[in-house]
């Protein structure tokens, strides 16, 4: 097998190429395995202003930008109604996808994508930064390993800053974005379902209307196998005080994750150290109390980088799992299209439910 500094980089077209656009195409641009070939947006002189920054090609429609033989990726940033449309364009031209969420607004468009990727031997992966994220595999990891005892329950409570969004933005409207489930609460059920590595069951859901009839916050209750679990996702702050917890109950200690793109990792436990210690990454501080006889460790392990340092590479190293699994089909895709689709499937039940 050749060394992946040895091979050519993989040609690669952004689709989208709004503000999260600029941040992949930043990420990417520092990546030796993969050249960023072409950009694609419905406003050319948008593209043109990407290309010339990335040495590209720009066009304004993906199937022009599909005749470029160059092009082995195709990054899809666009909102969430256009990827079905466009990633099976993608796939039916022999393009491998790496896909923003959601995969699709529908279950059936899902299917439908994931079948013309088996069809046209082509790789699907899904943009889960959480899967990519050291304290999310940090806590997968301690919660798959049992040294904590059983994992009990899982909590998200999600206070985004949807004031930032206007009024207008495709967001709010849900044949656009699929809602807020679809659009947003596919991260935490695939991690969830990655965490308890069991599939999730909506047990019950409900939303919340603001005045002019958008839903902005909803709620849901759900089961991975005999783990409880409970959503809630609210985009009604501004982003002066917004705020994502994710809070894991095992048997044996809690493991907690602030920020939407955690840095930091809290543990508190009854365990000893020499346990868990070798799972944590980054700089760790602990501190010990007492409980009715117990000591009780609390430990912190975090990123002195911060939060767009963490967020980069979580994006960069979903790209390089697809390049590693595109090179050497022998190599394990960590986020599969089937893993897209099951958290799809999730969030599409919660939407019903409501």
């Amino acid at each position: 097998m050749h060394d992946m500094a040895d091979l050519k980089p993989l040609g690669l077209a952004l689709v989208g190429a709004g503000a999260f656009g600029d941040f992949c195409l930043a990420a990417f641009a520092e990546m030796p395995e993969v050249k960023i070939a072409a950009i694609v947006d419905v406003d050319l002189e948008r593209a043109q202003q990407f290309a010339d920054r990335y040495q590209a090609v720009p066009y304004q429609l993906l199937s022009e930008a599909l005749k470029n033989n160059e092009i082995s990726i195709v990054a899809l940033n666009t909102p969430p109604f256009l990827h079905a449309a466009q990633g099976l364009e993608v796939l039916n031209a022999k393009r491998h996808l790496f896909c923003e969420k959601p995969l699709a607004l529908t279950v059936e468009d899902g299917e439908a994508m994931i079948a013309a990727a088996t069809e046209n031997g082509v790789l699907i992966t899904v943009d889960y930064v959480m899967r990519q994220n050291p304290y999310w595999q940090t806590a997968a990891a301690l919660a798959q390993s049992g040294i904590l005892g059983k994992l009990r329950h899982m909590d998200l409570a999600n206070h985004a800053a949807g004031l930032s969004l206007p009024m207008d933005h495709w967001f709010w409207n849900a044949s656009k974005s699929g809602g807020i489930w679809i659009e947003h609460g596919v991260h935490f059920f695939d991690a969830f379902s990655w965490v308890a590595d069991q599939r999730g069951h909506v047990v019950g859901s409900q939303a919340f209307h603001r005045s002019d009839g958008a839903v902005d916050r909803v709620e849901a209750i759900l089961q991975y196998g005999d783990v409880a679990a409970h959503c809630y996702h609210a985009f009604d702050q501004s982003g002066s005080t917004e705020q994502t917890t994710v809070r894991l109950t095992l048997e044996h200690g809690y493991i907690t994750l602030n920020e939407w793109v955690p840095t930091a990792l809290e543990l508190s436990t009854t365990v000893m150290p020499e346990l868990w210690k070798p799972y944590l990454p980054g700089t760790v501080e602990i501190s010990e109390r007492e409980v009715l006889a117990a000591t009780i460790y609390e430990v912190r392990a975090f990123s002195p980088e911060g939060k767009s340092a963490v967020y980069k590479r979580s994006i960069q190293d979903g790209m390089l799992n697809l390049v590693k699994a595109i090179r050497d089909p022998r190599w394990k895709l960590m986020v599969t299209g089937e893993y897209g689709l099951e958290s799809l499937r999730t969030a599409a039940a919660a939407t019903a439910l409501a």
